[in-house]
């Protein structure tokens, strides 16, 4: 399956370092960007996931279709930090996932600009590859207490510090943490997966998002669920946090929402 989906993934990153630097954006209904390099790369990825597993189920972030609860379903967000990407940051991916029967047993955080890929299969571990390196497994780092600990951070969407109040509490959050990181999108789980992170958050989340982080996380040793603790069914949760530590994650979530795990 990796020579295949690796290959895939070298004819997206034609695409997106191709409009790198000169990329024009469009606004989606919800006011995110979106570019011709979204689009593009995305329906490269579907070919080549129907031209090797016809039957599978696939949901991307661009031109949707049906979260498979039953079999396998593909998950596909084609540029993950698309506000990265518009500015020219090399802090985006491409983020593929597989679930079967709804749990993610596979994924891949594929930073394209940095030339690295963190992936990992549900009980075979995770991997670091870098271009010309062999692959390295890679570990979460040792388990810090909040106060300690250094905290990537997304957005500040859903939150107390956002234009329209959502219920998460970032302020608490920042006020706690030995440091808030502002990395953000996937680049920030790969760096919580080889140790540099020792947790990471976001306030809103989609499927595509988390099923290809989860894998990665959990392979490496960390934790992972909602912002209310919440850990079932977990690429159909609306915010995430991954840390080092279940009590790490715990914490993080006592701080900001209402912890039920």
């Amino acid at each position: 399956m990796l020579p295949r989906l690796f290959a895939a993934l070298a004819e997206a990153d034609a695409i997106t370092l191709g409009h790198l630097h000169r990329v024009k954006i469009r606004h989606k209904a919800d006011g995110s960007e979106v570019t011709v390099a979204d689009r593009a790369a995305e329906r490269l990825l579907r070919r080549h996931l129907r031209a090797a597993w016809p039957r599978d189920a696939v949901l991307g972030e661009e031109y949707g279709g049906n979260l498979a609860r039953v079999g396998r379903c593909w998950l596909l967000d084609p540029i993950d930090g698309t506000a990265s990407y518009v500015l020219g940051l090399p802090m985006f991916g491409t983020l593929v996932s597989l679930l079967i029967d709804g749990e993610p047993v596979f994924g891949c955080i594929h930073l394209s600009a940095l030339k690295e890929t963190t992936y990992a299969a549900r009980g075979l571990g995770c991997w670091l590859t870098r271009e010309g390196a062999r692959p390295r497994r890679v570990r979460v780092a040792a388990p810090r207490a909040l106060n300690a600990a250094q905290v990537g951070l997304t957005s500040v969407k859903e939150s107390d510090l956002a234009r329209r109040r959502g219920p998460w509490r970032l302020t608490d959050l920042a006020r706690t943490v030995g440091r808030l990181r502002l990395v953000g999108d996937c680049v920030q789980y790969a760096l919580l997966c080889r140790g540099a992170l020792d947790a990471a958050i976001d306030p809103l989340m989609k499927p595509w998002d988390i099923g290809a982080i989860a894998p990665c996380v959990l392979e490496a040793g960390g934790s992972i669920s909602d912002l209310n603790g919440e850990t079932a069914q977990i690429v159909e949760r609306s915010s995430f946090v991954a840390a080092s530590s279940a009590n790490l994650r715990r914490a993080i979530c006592a701080c900001v929402g209402k912890p039920r795990s």
